[in-house]
């Protein structure tokens, strides 16, 4: 049986169903999975947004944190029983330069998976600097989106060795919530919000931190509600913002405000909504919203991470340039076209059916299977040869 070693510093809740997914489909085929992964760093701990894998698909291993930001795992048995090792490609795996000499060497096939670059307002430069000539020094990708797969053939790495795993959530929770939800219990959950049956409901669902730019989603909304007073913008999340939001929208009862919700709660009002609102950067609530049926409007910015690239303009979303008032017009301008809203929550729910956990499962456990037969390490598999077009897709 081969082996397949994905190494990760923590577990977030959203990545569950795709490494129980994974488990499940590599087994099939007589592949054994193990996930390691430790502990947040002291600062994204506060977040408390991580699970423990069953033991049969993961094992929690020691994590020492250096400075709150690089991390050593020992994890050396487990790599060299591993017949290919997956990490992430951030500077933050102290253990990446060993792999990558092991993989230079073939004593050991390694793959990263990812983003590749970091676009994040945050990220360090020297660190990207640091990392960007390793990206092609391994022996596969799987990179997040079709953009960042581009991104690497550009750098060099070769096209049969990038698995485009196309990043996602389990969304098929939200989609059956968001169908037991009937219309007369949403009409009266908005006569009660908002006191109108005929309110237009712009939302957003998301932390409430910097880089989602929520000073500017307020401006711009206020400037909607000049043009269209049936206008309330929703709310949900929390975050470092919070005391700076409510603060600000005091005394202005069409901003609401109403905190953390989820499961059920949360579908409520992303059915109620009739559009989803990102004035900063959109990362797998581009997800939530297409499952959502909504139309994504979202602002252009240079620091979106890949999953921008699920939004195409004029088809399941708008973008628009990153300032209030000419967001505050697309959102008008698409309010105000009932053509425009029917075409973009068609799109919305077309790219919901292409971008799903079932599909990221799909494409991660095809890759993993086409580098293990490519290097030798698995019996030759009943799979056709990749077309360009084909290696470009997957």
């Amino acid at each position: 049986m081969q082996k397949v070693l994905i190494i990760q510093t923590e577990v977030k809740h959203y990545r569950l169903p795709l490494f129980t997914g994974l488990h499940a489909a590599l087994q099939q085929d007589g592949i054994e999975l193990r996930v390691v992964y430790s502990n947040l760093n002291p600062v994204d701990s506060l977040r408390k947004d991580c699970v423990d894998l069953p033991s049969s698909v993961g094992t929690r291993v020691p994590g020492h944190w250096f400075f709150k930001r690089f991390i050593y795992q020992p994890l050396w048995k487990e790599i060299f029983s591993a017949d290919l090792v997956i990490v992430g490609s951030e500077v933050k795996y102290l253990i990446n330069p060993a792999l990558l000499l092991l993989s230079t060497l073939k004593l050991k096939r390694v793959a990263f998976w990812g983003l590749g670059p970091n676009r994040h307002p945050t990220r360090s430069e020297l660190a990207e600097s640091l990392k960007r000539p390793f990206f092609t020094c391994v022996d596969w990708w799987f990179a997040y989106t079709e953009s960042i797969a581009e991104y690497l053939r550009s750098e060099g790495m070769p096209g049969e060795r990038i698995t485009n795993v196309q990043n996602a959530t389990d969304s098929a929770e939200l989609r059956r919530l968001i169908e037991d939800i009937s219309d007369d219990e949403v009409r009266d959950a908005k006569i009660a919000l908002t006191g109108c049956t005929q309110s237009r409901i712009g939302f957003y669902c998301g932390m409430l931190q910097q880089i989602k730019a929520i000073p500017m989603l307020i401006e711009a909304a206020r400037l909607v509600k000049q043009k269209c007073p049936e206008f309330h913008l929703v709310l949900i999340g929390n975050g470092p913002e919070r005391p700076w939001l409510e603060n600000g929208i005091a005394g202005e009862p069409w901003i609401h405000y109403l905190g953390s919700k989820f499961g059920r709660e949360s579908a409520l009002y992303y059915k109620m909504a009739d559009m989803f609102l990102l004035s900063g950067t959109a990362g797998l609530a581009v997800v939530d919203s297409f499952a959502a049926g909504l139309p994504l409007l979202v602002t252009d910015l240079p620091t979106h991470p890949p999953e921008i690239s699920y939004v195409v303009d004029g088809e399941n979303g708008r973008v628009a340039p990153h300032n209030a008032e000419a967001f505050a017009g697309t959102i008008v301008e698409t309010l105000s076209d009932p053509g425009a809203m029917e075409r973009l929550r068609r799109g919305a729910r077309e790219s919901s059916a292409r971008y799903t956990i079932e599909a990221m499962v799909d494409n991660y456990s095809t890759g993993i299977k086409r580098c293990l037969a490519l290097y030798g390490l698995s019996p030759v598999m009943d799979m056709p040869e990749l077309s360009t077009t084909e290696t470009k897709s997957h």
